[in-house]
């Protein structure tokens, strides 16, 4: 899955998954820019990429994610090509677009991977839900994305390697579990369901142009958003899956590095989940 020498754009580059899918790019051998409304002041493989540092682990005792970071071959960041690019991005501001398009123009003339990885949730239900919440969520993890590939379409036409990952959610495709877990967001599920339709509509729309399109759906992983809740909210969600445990940043990582990498050129239109079964059970 070497990268060597693309060019590859992150949003919401600076912590939790969009921070380890930059490393395992990075660490694969590409060049990267990551967008996100601040910049990371820690490396995210000291405190985010290893399972259990912030809390208890109620998955104690069942199989253990892999060790090595940020990938199976238990590469370091300080392996890839060159330090990832930090440029401050909106994702819901289309000004804001057009300044991460023109840094990276400025900065390669080129792009061959697309990652669209910022999102956010509200954690309300439907009816608890208002136009703010619906409209922020909504914006953030679907327009973004389209706006993404739009800005970028010239640079990604012109690639020989071009290649767009977004990244989904298995709630996105099945309601998450009844309390005591944490309230269903509607606004962050139908924004994620949207998403995984749009990664199939481009996919068929842009192969013409030789730019596949795939996406990344995320289980339950060790991220600063899981370390909220409860042993009690978590428990039913890593229960779910037959693995029985969260995933490591690192498995998406490796996913979306699979999926931009040339092993993947006839795999387009694709909704891979990496959630230890999840869906399946």
């Amino acid at each position: 899955m070497e990268l060597d020498g693309l060019v590859a754009v992150v949003t919401g580059g600076a912590s939790g998954l969009g921070a380890a899918i930059v490393d395992g790019l990075h660490a694969r051998g590409a060049h990267v820019v990551y967008g996100d409304l601040h910049d990371r002041h820690d490396k995210p493989w000291e405190n985010q990429g290893k399972p259990g540092v912030h809390r208890s682990k109620p998955w104690e005792g069942t199989a253990t994610p892999n060790e090595g970071w940020p990938g199976e071959d238990g590469g370091t960041p300080d392996e890839g090509r060159g330090e990832p690019v930090y440029q401050r991005l909106d994702v819901r501001d289309r000004e804001s677009w057009t300044v991460l398009a023109d840094e990276v123009r400025a900065r390669h003339g080129r792009l061959d991977i697309l990652v669209n990885n910022a999102g956010v949730s509200a954690r309300k239900s439907l009816l608890d839900t208002g136009d703010d919440d619906w409209d922020r969520v909504l914006r953030t993890n679907l327009w973004a994305p389209w706006t993404g590939i739009r800005t970028f379409v010239g640079e990604l036409t012109a690639s020989p390697a071009a290649s767009v990952v977004n990244i989904g959610s298995i709630y996105g495709h099945i309601p998450p579990p009844p309390p005591p877990s944490p309230p269903s967001s509607v606004a962050y599920q139908v924004s994620k369901a949207g998403l995984h339709m749009l990664t199939k509509t481009a996919a068929v729309e842009l192969a013409g142009r030789g730019i596949r399109v795939n996406s990344v759906l995320p289980g339950v992983f060790v991220t600063p958003l899981l370390q909220e809740l409860s042993d009690e909210q978590l428990r039913p969600r890593i229960e779910r899956a037959p693995m029985g445990r969260p995933g490591d940043p690192a498995d998406v990582a490796a996913a979306v590095a699979y999926l931009a990498s040339p092993a993947a050129s006839f795999v387009t239109g694709v909704l891979l989940p990496v959630d230890g079964g999840y869906i399946a059970s």
